[in-house]
């Protein structure tokens, strides 16, 4: 997947040269030819995890975006351009205020929240009389995160079957949020409008759609190709409303990717240029039809940032009431022989701080000299490293003095985030951002001596979430003996007993969670009430619930409710799940097992009821992320005789969770029982393929043998013995 040292190594120097290349400006006096294009449309287009190395037009020999190299020749390109934080919510915080993240305080995807004290650059325009529209293609950027104030549409409705992903509740294709700004924007009267786009390819995992994924050997790339479709789409749309040559758009990255420089695959740890140098296009509106853009095809090599859109876009459409950040430029008036101001570029990362227990990094960037600030701090020369191998700090080289001056100037402090609840944990934790708590104290280590651990844990729990759990178990029990205090790993480690049957070894580990972090022992009693729940253990799992409802986690009710309907005390089961919706009434689980409790005792109706009031009380939309809820439902109306209604439900549980084994089991029966062999049969091919995984596979082997198969059944149980990833047939599914 990833490319040699070698092959990256070129490419950036490929990219370096074109950074350091003279610029292609008019030699006209200064701003000559800049015109203000007041109420123009304007259109905002971010596609997440993009480095700037990995597109043609900054020297890129291997990528194929025909879409976006199109625009370039319409636009002005930025050849050095920065994000001050290598993080989605912060960074697009930062686009939206002009603002860095020391000044709004968002420092992660996660626990923090955008105030309401900084206008937007959405709330900016709003008050010109513009419509305002967006759509984002991850949870990340949700409208609860405070990123959306200031539109008048936002689209963060995320479908959680969105097909060949595995991420598939936080995220969704490109093209189908391209198409819902577009649909938005079929409604609004009048061309005075902003239209923000967010496209999360090629963000992790790499898993392209056809035809890309086969036109390229690095998933990277393939990933990048799908995302320059979806522009296209989008901007040819434009051509067609007669919007485009009217228009600024601005097209950019929120941050890059580490794809194994530096020893880190993805980002949000280090500062080095391919986590921080992003791309950076803006097309000025044209004068008039058929004529070109103002500056097109000009390359600008002065440094710049995200935080000079803001600003950029208030200039070119004539914002009224709105002063510039000082040390803030206007790109157009850059691209048009304007001055810069004398200024370098700082970038902050408290993600090492947050997730790891690491030291958080600072960065400088000072013309073509770049300094982090680290335990161990750095400096390189982008002009003759642009790989950033050769750490000169100890040369003293450069205007390093300037550099720790301005770091000394703009370090914030940090702030703590606020809790971030059980199902908000999982979205993240599914787009890869692993938190790896480490019990102990002292120093806080320099993430470059920590970020082979991460890697490894990230294996460890990839490895795991395929359903390859003895290669899991075997990788973690490794790190583990290495590092024997990493929280996170021993619950990950726990699980993966827990799937190979090995209880008594689960609940050794799972424990071992609580003796290392006596701070957040009560998150963890949780962990373990669930996992003792898991393999069969209820009142080790009652124990531990009354834990941590003693220590205030009022989530134990619902646990213990589980743990108590196992037991098959059903009165003392209803109990806790009363007191669970009693003290949570946002917890939407505690809903189900109550209705589960119900269903138990035979009272169907009342139970459906309850599903019903759910539905009623979250909206269509709240139940998006709720596995199980439509499963139930449809064991429901089974028991009171509504097969076809039955059968509904849960065909659409297992299309909104393909990974839900008891959903299929059920399926499959349904059909089965109404006379349809064949379409059962097919319905465990299905299964096969969408919940890949040992359990889905022993599920589907006693499924065949229910239906007669029993030569089916005992290849599925060879198959699975190969390990999953296998198809039907005994092939490898690609």
């Amino acid at each position: 997947m990833r490319r040699s040292a070698g092959l990256r190594a070129a490419a950036l120097a490929l990219a370096a040269a074109s950074l350091l290349a003279p610029a292609c400006r008019r030699s006209a006096k200064p701003e000559a030819g800049f015109r203000a294009a007041p109420g123009a449309p304007v259109f905002l287009i971010v596609v997440d995890t993009l480095r700037s190395d990995r597109l043609p037009f900054y020297g890129y020999v291997s990528g194929v975006t025909p879409a976006l190299s199109a625009l370039r020749e319409d636009a002005i390109l930025y050849e050095s351009a920065w994000s001050p934080v290598p993080l989605t919510l912060p960074s697009h915080s930062s686009l939206f205020t002009g603002v860095p993240p020391g000044v709004h305080r968002v420092l992660d995807n996660g626990g923090y929240r955008l105030g309401a004290a900084l206008p937007t650059l959405a709330e900016l325009l709003k008050r010109e009389g513009y419509a305002t529209g967006g759509a984002v293609s991850c949870v990340v950027l949700s409208g609860s995160t405070g990123i959306s104030r200031g539109f008048d549409a936002w689209d963060d409705r995320i479908e959680p079957s969105a097909p060949g992903l595995a991420a598939n509740r936080v995220q969704r294709p490109g093209r189908e949020t391209a198409a819902r700004l577009e649909e938005w924007l079929g409604g609004v009267k009048g061309e005075r409008v902003f239209g923000f786009l967010h496209l999360f390819e090629p963000h992790a995992p790499y898993e392209a759609p056809e035809p890309f994924r086969s036109r390229f050997a690095d998933p990277y790339d393939a990933e990048v190709a799908t995302a320059d479709a979806a522009v296209g789409a989008f901007l040819d749309g434009l051509k067609r409303r007669g919007l485009y040559e009217k228009s600024l758009v601005v097209f950019l990255s929120d941050h890059g990717e580490g794809l194994g420089d530096h020893g880190e695959e993805e980002h949000g740890v280090f500062l080095y240029r391919e986590a921080i140098q992003v791309p950076l296009l803006v097309k000025l509106p044209s004068a008039r039809a058929g004529e070109r853009p103002p500056f097109a095809g000009t390359r600008v090599e002065t440094p710049v940032e995200l935080l000079d859109v803001l600003p950029t876009v208030a200039d070119v459409v004539g914002l009224r009431g709105f002063t510039p950040r000082e040390g803030s430029v206007s790109l157009a008036r850059l691209a048009a022989g304007g001055a810069a101001p004398e200024r370098r570029l700082f970038a902050e990362t408290f993600y090492p701080r947050i997730r790891f227990g690491w030291s958080e990094l600072r960065s400088v960037v000072d013309g073509t000299w770049h300094y982090v600030d680290a335990p161990r701090p750095e400096l390189y020369d982008l002009a003759t490293d642009p790989v950033e191998t050769k750490n000169r700090i100890e040369e003293k080289a450069g205007p390093l003095r300037a550099m720790k001056a301005e770091v000394e100037k703009r370090k914030s402090p940090f702030v703590e985030p606020s809790a971030v609840d059980e199902e908000e944990a999982k979205k993240l934790a599914s787009l890869g951002y692993v938190t790896m708590t480490t019990a102990g104290g002292g120093a806080l280590p320099d993430p470059k001596d920590e970020i082979g651990t991460l890697e490894q844990l990230k294996r460890g729990l990839g490895l795991l979430k395929g359903g390859r759990t003895a290669e899991s178990v075997e990788a973690l029990r490794k790190l583990l003996e290495r590092n024997p205090r990493l929280v996170d790993a021993w619950e990950a480690y726990a699980q993966g007993l827990a799937r190979l049957g090995r209880a008594d070894e689960a609940v050794a580990a799972i424990r071992k969670t609580v003796e290392l972090s006596p701070a957040d022992r009560t998150n963890y009693l949780l962990s373990v009430a669930n996992l003792c729940l898991q393999v069969g253990r209820p009142d080790e799992a009652i124990r531990h619930a009354d834990l941590a409802i003693a220590r205030g986690d009022t989530g134990g009710h619902e646990v213990k409710a589980r743990a108590l309907l196992g037991k098959g005390d059903l009165a003392g089961a209803e109990a806790e799940a009363r007191r669970s919706l009693e003290t949570g009434e946002g917890r939407k689980r505690s809903w189900l097992v109550l209705a589960d409790v119900l269903a138990s005792g035979g009272r169907f109706e009342e139970a459906l009821a309850l599903t019903e009031k759910l539905r009623e009380k979250v909206g269509e939309r709240g139940l998006d992320d709720l596995a199980g809820y439509r499963f139930l439902r449809g064991n429901l109306l089974g028991r009171l005789g509504r097969g076809e209604e039955a059968e509904a439900e849960i065909l659409e549980e297992t299309r909104r969770f393909p990974g839900y084994v008891p959903a299929w089991q059920t399926l499959v029966h349904l059909r089965a029982s109404r006379g349809r062999s064949a379409e059962a049969r097919r319905t465990v091919d299905e299964m096969i393929a969408a919940a890949e995984g040992p359990a889905a596979y022993a599920a589907a082997a006693e499924l065949l043998e229910r239906l007669g198969d029993a030569a089916g059944a005992a290849r599925l149980r060879a198959e699975a013995r190969v390990g999953p990833g296998a198809a039907p047939g005994g092939r490898r599914k690609p």
